[in-house]
């Protein structure tokens, strides 16, 4: 959504009780049980209660194709073999389109687990995510009459309704978007004819006070550069010590300081995170440990890792 001139919208939480704006760190999820009465929920707990994160497929059955009611099929995603696993995938994907068997399993993906069953359709294994059975409605929920018998008279009428449409073939080019095609088409029109174009490019390249323009400089970077030379004077100095090896959690907690480090030092330079995309903020994040990073907003993400810093 934008203004008549173009410009992106942003969206403001107020409390419904009292009216006021509600900045980031107000924002709390919360659970709506049957009573109607609200649960608050903390990123904390969230974090608590998540399962962990594997890029791995667990699978727990192996079940006939045709035993999957299509009514539980969701969203599909192809699946790659990982590094030199490719003679089992294909040994897996060649079996299984053989015996007409799919694969029940579970994986986990953006700290949610979903069940999804594993096909193989020529070599190519794919994974259709399933909705669970509490997800399903019954034709009694939605209202649907119950079934009545029909006539032959009108059931001999549909049924040559059907051939006169019926082909041997799908034609996939029937199944194109034909409403994106007429927006897409529309959006060009207007583009070429010079109407409602509004182009925001001189806004994003902001000119230093020394008249020229800004210097864009990647956070990442320099983050990566600060780590280097943090672990490196570590290691110098554990060596003059005659420091013997680090436990992991010795190492885990060098890099978070040197993390913390590096961003002070990096606001010291002039630079302010302010500035960072999300997904710079997001990687700060994770080095700094902090607890729920995958559910908090731009603005959440940079209190946070002030916070963290600050502690």
């Amino acid at each position: 959504m934008v203004d008549a001139e173009g410009h992106p919208l942003g969206r403001q939480y107020r409390c419904s009780e009292e009216g006021r704006k509600l900045a980031a760190d107000d924002l709390a999820r919360g659970y709506e049980t049957e009573s109607g009465k609200m649960i608050v929920i903390t990123d904390e707990e969230l974090e608590a209660v998540a399962p962990e994160t594997s890029r791995d497929i667990e699978l727990r059955a192996f079940v006939p194709r045709e035993q999957i009611p299509p009514l539980y099929y969701d969203r599909p995603y192809f699946l790659a073999p990982s590094g030199r696993s490719s003679k089992a995938y294909n040994l897996l994907a060649t079996t299984m389109e053989r015996t007409g068997r799919v694969g029940i399993g579970t994986f986990v993906m953006r700290g949610h687990e979903y069940l999804a069953a594993i096909l193989s359709e020529n070599g190519v294994l794919r994974a259709e995510t399933l909705r669970h059975s509490a997800e399903l409605r019954a034709p009694k929920a939605v209202g649907l009459p119950e079934h009545a018998k029909a006539s032959a008279p009108r059931v001999a009428r549909f049924v040559k309704e059907i051939e006169a449409l019926t082909r041997t073939e799908l034609d996939v080019s029937e199944l194109e978007d034909r409403d994106a095609q007429a927006l897409q088409k529309l959006a060009h029109a207007k583009q070429e004819q010079g109407r409602d174009v509004v182009s925001h490019a001189g806004e994003a390249d902001e000119e230093s006070p020394e008249g020229g323009s800004a210097k864009v400089i990647d956070l990442m970077a320099v983050l990566r550069k600060s780590l280097s030379r943090s672990a490196q004077v570590s290691t110098a100095e554990s060596s003059a010590n005659g420091a013997g090896r680090r436990t992991p959690h010795a190492a885990k907690s060098t890099a978070k300081s040197a993390t913390k480090r590096a961003a002070k030092s990096r606001r010291t330079k002039g630079h302010d995170l302010a500035d960072a995309p999300k997904d710079e903020l997001y990687e700060t994040a994770a080095r700094l440990g902090i607890p729920g990073r995958s559910k908090l907003s731009k603005k959440q993400l940079l209190n946070a890792i002030k916070r963290a810093e600050s502690a």
